[in-house]
């Protein structure tokens, strides 16, 4: 049982959290972001993120970009595995600051800029009451003794990847413009979980599982020791019931003696002296690594990596009124370090390394001038998740997209409206899931507006909702030496709003 729980302990650490974009990414980088959902063509300050060879098209000047989003999500898991004392896990994943800092400097054919975001993770979850992955071997006691348990299990984990950038942005031409660029990544993933006071109910008492199991090892002890002065003489090759006819033993020895055995499975009928004996011993091995098992878990720990990310851009206007914008962010490796404060699983040593690599993603972004008060646009991202190093997990996933379109409509000289639709795949195989770590398909609504509040000041406001495909996995719980087929079912439901201002210096 040890040995799954620290696998489960492992999985957590390599968990990041996302609220829009790939399994790693996070592309919600704007308030003027969660007012459309697709930015890849922007050419507003957020053109530093989105589109940096777009900067080109902003007026001369200091262009300054704040912004901040709240975003929460609950997380649901599923399992009918029959022995769970419940079948339904829930829960929650919370971002209240989730900021965005752009700042560009613009002066003719050259645009430079910085920004500073949460390129992944950015939230904290917390389950409160576990997940099956912590329950499922407590629950085999239940199978196996007949008897009710219960157990105080719990985690948090936050994971935030800061990301700061620079961009160097130029037009060659009216019609084309090049940015280059790169981020440095921090990352930060922090655990604090436990697994503990693991109780059964005996005869009505609830009582520690692994004080029971260490009870039973100390009467298996007992009783191999009863036998040992028997083996002494030499009478450790004849039978119980031998032993009973020649007075070595009563006939409720023998019974305690054969009942122990058949409680354990252990056939005892024709078995000698010797091999009682030694039946005892093995089950007092048996209930001693049993009881081990059982005991407290308690990890305290964090990982900390950084990287590098190269970032390439390009930005047409082929005729007036439509825009084609281009980004490809190359792979940045990202290798996390333990700093490990408590580890009661033993399997944390501070200074171990995980790689947990951000794919490289290709974002497209056309956008079109329709009206004179309408715009409209068409993104895609795709996420190269296949070249990555995940601890071999990137070989149950493919590449990953999104694709989505957003329109914002001008009311008058100050007010726009505007909404969008995104739909994502992250590339998750079913293989890929587990109750800590899983990406689903979804669909997201967004909408909102953009409100001049000063000559050179916008207000962005924006709120989005996802709506995510569940997905199942099949698997099988080894059951002692059965195999019991489950299946895991994942939900999850993201909101979030977001307020920023557009300032010209």
């Amino acid at each position: 049982m040890r040995k799954v729980l620290v696998t489960l302990f492992v999985s957590i650490l390599a968990v990041t959290v996302v609220f829009a974009g790939g399994i790693v990414t996070n592309t919600n980088q704007s308030a003027a972001y969660m007012r459309t959902l697709n930015r890849n063509a922007s050419t507003d300050v957020d053109a530093a993120y989105f589109n940096p060879a777009g900067l080109t098209s902003l007026c001369d000047g200091i262009h300054i970009g704040l912004s901040n989003q709240s975003i929460f999500q609950t997380r649901e898991v599923e399992n009918n595995f029959p022995y769970l004392n419940k079948a339904t896990f829930e829960g929650s994943v919370s971002a209240p600051l989730f900021p965005n800092v752009y700042a560009v400097w613009k002066k003719e054919k050259l645009a430079i800029s910085v920004g500073f975001q949460p390129i992944g993770g950015g939230g904290s979850a917390n389950f409160e009451k576990g997940l099956p992955s912590f329950e499922l071997p407590v629950s085999d006691l239940k199978a196996s003794l007949g008897t009710d348990y219960r157990l105080d299990a719990a985690f948090e984990g936050s994971s935030v990847y800061y990301g700061g950038q620079v961009g160097v942005s130029y037009k060659v031409m009216d019609m084309l413009s090049v940015a280059l660029g790169g981020r440095y990544v921090m990352a930060s993933n922090s655990y604090v979980g436990h697994l503990r006071d693991i109780e059964i109910n005996v005869g009505g008492n609830w009582m520690r599982a692994d004080t029971y199991f260490t009870g039973v090892a100390a009467s298996a002890t007992g009783a191999a020791s009863s036998l040992a002065p028997l083996v002494a003489a030499g009478a450790g090759g004849i039978t119980l019931a031998q032993a009973q006819s020649a007075g070595y033993l009563s006939a409720a020895q023998v019974a305690q003696l054969e009942g122990g055995l058949t409680q354990f499975g252990v056939p005892s009928t024709g078995l000698t002296i010797n091999q009682v004996q030694g039946a005892y011993t093995m089950v007092s091995a048996q209930m001693t690594g049993t009881a081990a098992q059982l005991g407290d878990v308690e990890v305290d720990a964090a990982q900390k990596a950084s990287g590098i990310t190269p970032v390439v851009s390009v930005f047409l206007t082929p005729m007036e009124g439509l825009e084609v914008a281009m980004r490809y962010e190359a792979k940045t490796t990202l290798e996390l370090e333990n700093e490990t404060e408590v580890d009661g699983s033993g399997m944390f040593p501070d200074g171990a390394k995980t790689r947990a690599d951000i794919p490289a993603m290709f974002a497209l972004g056309v956008g079109y001038q329709v009206l004179c008060a309408l715009r409209a646009e068409v993104d895609l991202n795709y996420y190269f998740n296949k070249d990555v190093d995940w601890a071999g997990r990137e070989e149950l996933v493919d590449n990953g997209y999104e694709v989505g379109l957003a329109l914002e409509y001008a009311l008058n000289e100050k007010l726009l409206v505007s909404g969008g639709y995104s739909y994502g795949n992250g590339g998750a195989t079913p293989e890929y899931q587990t109750d800590l770590s899983y990406s689903l398909k979804s669909s997201t609504i967004g909408l909102g507006a953009a409100y001049k509040i000063a000559p050179k000041m916008m207000l962005n406001v924006g709120a989005l909702n996802t709506f995510y495909q569940a997905d199942e996995k099949s698997s099988t719980h080894m059951l002692g030496g059965n195999a019991i087929p489950t299946i895991e079912t994942y939900r999850k439901a993201n909101w979030g709003v977001a307020v920023g201002l557009d300032i010209k210096l």
